[in-house]
């Protein structure tokens, strides 16, 4: 319980400084960023504990959903909310209800991310419809538990990834 109201806490803090007004310096919404990222990877962490998948499991069309190996490079402020917005999208395309608060983490993670790439100077495209990835997820919606532990666990590498390598994003 008490991780909870820690993890609230500090989300709400995170919202503290954006009605305010002032402009916020790139280095507090690098830590916003790098913060809210490390608190979706504890709540990843506790929603995949109890079920783990095979890591030989072959299922035909996961490579629509971003896998982040750790030889990957970071290719920029464009590629981590492409990134986001397909790990937003097919998380919310899955029926778990524990799912909600990381859901919300990406979409704030969506926001942080356009915030940082404005100061920048570097507009983010708006992102489309990715009709493939419309149509795995449709055909495949009895697998869901398998899907969302694939996504959970891709989006937990990619956070990481991305927190390490928050400096390498001030390419657009």
């Amino acid at each position: 319980m008490s991780a909870t109201v820690a993890l609230l806490c500090t989300s709400l803090l995170l919202l503290l400084p954006a009605g305010s007004g002032v402009p916020l310096s790139v280095e507090t919404m690098k830590s916003n960023v790098k913060l809210m990222a490390q608190t979706t990877i504890i709540r990843i962490e506790k929603l995949t504990e109890e079920f783990r998948i095979s890591p030989n499991m072959v299922f035909d069309g996961l490579d629509l959903i971003p896998d982040i190996g750790p030889d990957k490079p970071s290719e920029g402020l464009s590629w981590a909310a492409r990134s986001l917005h397909t790990f937003q999208t097919v998380l919310t395309d899955l029926p778990a209800d524990e799912l909600a608060q990381v859901r919300q983490d990406i979409r704030s993670l969506r926001g942080l991310l356009r915030s940082l790439a404005s100061s920048f100077g570097c507009p983010l495209p708006k992102p489309g419809a990715d009709g493939r990835l419309d149509a795995f997820l449709k055909t495949n919606s009895t697998y869901h538990v398998t899907i969302g532990n694939v996504t959970l666990q891709r989006l937990q590498r990619f956070l990481l990834k991305l927190v390490q390598n928050l400096d390498q994003l001030k390419s657009c």
